[in-house]
């Protein structure tokens, strides 16, 4: 289980649980490092930082919604179960995306079809920043609350909601392709879309 300790202000975000993505899947051609932390602050949502040890990132896209799976990318998947749901991949959850330039895809829905983007309003909230050194680059933002209540339908945030993650790194661009992930997806062909293979996760 991965435990999201509740903080008050983005500044704790060292205090949280460390998780690192090592399954690296789908005759994946680089395996670079991936570590990051996540947090929750009341009223504001999830606060999320993520490092790549990764040199020169593959980086094209500028623009919201851009396929940015297509450079290096790491990425936040979350799902919630409605009460007395059981978990399957058609559960509601959202995605986030993105690469070195900050270039965001966020979407959500029930399964993998039929998925809506965020709409922007959210933006601002999300406060997307990256920053790329010589040897890693990085990525901070939060998934705010009030699109998670108003769009994707969780009725609350607290110890006893039913949620589960898992992070990704990934480039769908033939020469470097790879597909790493911190729970392992059992899966003969790749697809991160599986919420039956994120990890339980609990908030406090």
């Amino acid at each position: 289980m991965y435990q999201i300790k509740k903080n008050q202000s983005r500044q704790e975000i060292d205090s949280c649980e460390l998780f690192h993505i090592t399954h690296y899947m789908w005759n994946s051609k680089r395996r670079p490092a991936v570590s990051g932390k996540m947090g929750y602050i009341p009223g504001e949502g999830f606060y999320v930082r993520m490092v790549c040890e990764e040199e020169n990132p593959l980086t094209t896209y500028t623009n919201y919604m851009d396929r940015v799976c297509n450079d290096s990318a790491m990425e936040v998947f979350l799902a919630f179960p409605e009460e007395g749901e059981s978990l399957s991949n058609n559960v509601m959850y959202l995605n986030f995306e993105a690469n070195s330039n900050g270039a965001l895809y966020a979407a959500y829905g029930k399964g993998r079809k039929g998925r809506s983007p965020m709409p922007e309003e959210y933006l601002p909230l999300c406060d997307m920043r990256a920053e790329v050194k010589s040897e890693s680059w990085s990525l901070s933002f939060l998934i705010p609350e009030a699109y998670l209540k108003k769009e994707c339908g969780v009725k609350e945030l607290n110890e006893n909601t039913e949620m589960y993650c898992n992070f990704y790194k990934i480039s769908e661009t033939p020469e470097i392709e790879h597909y790493g992930s911190f729970h392992l997806i059992e899966n003969p062909t790749p697809n991160f879309h599986l919420p039956l293979y994120f990890e339980r996760c609990q908030i406090g």
